[in-house]
């Protein structure tokens, strides 16, 4: 286990990596953290500030801690103004005379060489002759290299008592299994699922178990990113995510000092993710989406339903850190709601990278299981959003009706219920109606689109799509996932056995009837607001854990940006005959008849 910490200590960066490890890891040892590490501000060499715990004398002793990536080599030590040794000539000659609190200058001070690696043998003697000449009574040296670090991670944060031997065991395989991105993951989210059952816990016991989630996922994403995949890594962050919240949410809505700490670590956590994704998709995936068919043969795979599912997932993490964006710009909305003044320019470049990943990855028209609605959902909500990309939503709209209207007719790869990976290969084994109508007995794509097609002004991929409904759909049950009473104890967890059906959906031009269903359905709907991503206004973690565990978004999220969409688009209050109108019908009206809604749970 301390060879895994040493090597994984030795490879973080010294800005957001090891002066993200180090502060965590210090609270969690005793130490008062004092200073952390900032950007933009000048520092004069300290790093981080940190207060002792009493030695065995009693005695309390205040740490100044300057870090360094990697080995510590000649160049690192002297020569430039960010060297070691000016860092140390700038904390005794500026940090200590200025920047120590009053409260602080009656303990002794240790400046600590923090690094993880090892001092180099070249430079070794001028290190040692540097600090001895420096030493003197209130003031001495310490050396905190990658081996005393990995020894400190070992017996403190993971130690025996907080980290059982098995889950140990489910981390070193993890971290040995990294090129096997499955088998990888497995382990890892056995190892968080350990972490986090616990009952009875205090504040206090709830911080350090984020801490030593984060720690761990930071060995297990430093590991990956050496090897080259950090698929496993990013699907851990956000179980990490999932089973973190549904330990801490209701820290979060207190006040003490305590709950705030916990508050802070799922910060970091959650910053941890971001900083996942920015290395897999931000940084391998986003620069090539301008290029025809480029993500698509990044895939690497013979088989279309390799790429399909794919990008069809890289569709939807793209699109869920749109919503991150947009959440924190939101401020107090509690749910998701159109705007034309977000002011955020990284979502705005998300929405048109993930345009451009649609327009240059065809095969994103064409799902082939009805689970790829929370993706297609999720980048609807994104695109939705911002009302200057309501256009585009509108055509990804009518584009996946058009041609998922078109699989199906022709027997090819269309949406099937089922989406287990031995099936969806070879889909559609058979090419008979009989077949086909068993591969499509439900469905929550084809409402969704009805819906999403018509609210968005899409009218000729409204009517086409009631009209297949009307000809093809007869036997197909549509349908949305609602949130029941019980959902809130599963959801985050995992356990996809909860909430209700709401089935026998009606596929109409202007999807009034159906709003009209939901509205009804949505009002009195106390199990959703009491779902604690919601309660709290944390809403992008309820579209995280739907994302990954693969259910469709709840209406109950959407539908208030829907009606906002269907009044900017005069949707709402427009007579019938007006609104036959100004849509401009290609298709022939529907003939099906609505069926009456039914609740099942699941």
């Amino acid at each position: 286990m301390k060879l895994i910490f040493r090597q994984y200590l030795a490879s973080l960066r010294e800005r957001r990596e090891l002066d993200a490890v180090v502060p965590d890891l210090l609270s969690e040892l005793g130490y008062t953290v004092i200073s952390r590490p900032s950007i933009g501000t000048r520092q004069y060499g300290v790093d981080v500030a940190a207060l002792g715990p009493p030695d065995s004398e009693g005695k309390r002793r205040l740490y100044l801690f300057s870090l360094k990536q990697g080995d510590l080599t000649r160049a690192d030590w002297d020569g430039t103004p960010q060297a070691l040794r000016s860092s140390i000539n700038e904390i005794i000659d500026v940090y200590i005379p200025t920047r120590v609190a009053k409260a602080y200058r009656k303990y002794d001070i240790v400046i600590c060489l923090c690094f993880g690696g090892d001092v180099q043998e070249a430079v070794r003697d001028n290190v040692t002759m540097h600090t001895n000449g420096l030493t003197r009574e209130g003031l001495s040296f310490e050396e905190w290299n990658g081996d005393y670090l990995a020894g400190l991670l070992v017996d403190g944060v993971l130690r025996e008592q907080l980290v059982r031997p098995e889950l140990r065991t489910y981390f070193q395989k993890a971290v040995a299994m990294v090129d096997e991105p499955e088998v990888a993951f497995t382990h890892f989210a056995a190892l968080i699922r350990g972490i986090c059952a616990t009952t009875g816990t205090t504040p206090r016991q709830r911080t350090t178990i984020l801490r030593q989630l984060s720690i761990c996922l930071w060995v297990f994403f430093v590991w990956a990113r050496d090897t080259g995949n950090i698929e496993a890594p990013y699907r851990a962050s956000e179980r990490a995510l999932l089973h973190a919240w549904q330990l801490v949410h209701e820290d979060i809505a207190r006040t003490s000092k305590a709950s705030e700490e916990v508050g802070v670590a799922y910060a970091d956590l959650v910053d941890l993710h971001f900083t996942i994704w920015d290395a897999l998709v931000g940084e391998k995936i986003l620069p090539f989406v301008d290029k025809q068919h480029a993500i698509s043969v990044a895939v690497n795979s013979a088989a279309s339903a390799d790429v399909n599912l794919k990008l069809f997932e890289t569709l939807g993490r793209v699109a869920m850190r749109g919503l991150w964006h947009l959440w924190f710009k939101a401020g107090s909305a509690l749910l998701p709601e159109l705007r034309s003044d977000w002011e955020s320019p990284e979502a705005s470049e998300l929405a048109q990278q993930t345009v451009q990943l649609i327009r240059n990855n065809p095969i994103l028209l064409t799902p082939i299981t009805d689970e790829q609605v929370v993706d297609i959902g999720v980048a609807m909500l994104f695109l939705s959003m911002l009302e200057q990309w309501n256009p585009a939503a509108c055509n990804y709209a009518e584009a996946l009706i058009e041609r998922t209207t078109l699989a199906y007719r022709t027997h090819n790869r269309y949406p099937t219920i089922h989406g287990d990976y031995r099936t969806l290969i070879d889909h559609p084994h058979e090419r008979t109606d009989e077949f086909r109508q068993a591969q499509t007995k439900g469905s929550t794509l084809f409402p969704l689109l009805a819906l999403w097609a018509a609210s968005l002004g899409g009218a000729k991929g409204a009517a086409h799509l009631a009209q297949f409904a009307a000809k093809f759909l007869g036997h197909c049950n549509a349908q949305f996932w609602i949130a029941d009473a019980d959902t809130e104890s599963c959801f985050y967890v995992g356990d996809t056995q909860h909430g209700a059906s709401l089935g026998g959906l009606p596929i109409t031009e202007d999807g009034a009837e159906l709003m009209r269903i939901l509205e009804t359905e949505c009002a009195p709907s106390a199990a959703f607001l009491q779902l604690s991503a919601v309660r709290l206004g944390h809403w992008p973690i309820l579209a995280l854990a739907c994302r990954h565990y693969r259910l469709p978004l709840p209406p109950d999220l959407w539908i208030g940006l829907m009606k906002q969409l269907r009044a900017k688009n005069e949707l709402a209050d427009a007579a019938p005959a007006e609104r036959t109108k100004r849509k401009r019908r290609a298709w022939p009206k529907s003939t099906a008849k609505a069926r009456k809604p039914v609740r099942k749970s699941r």
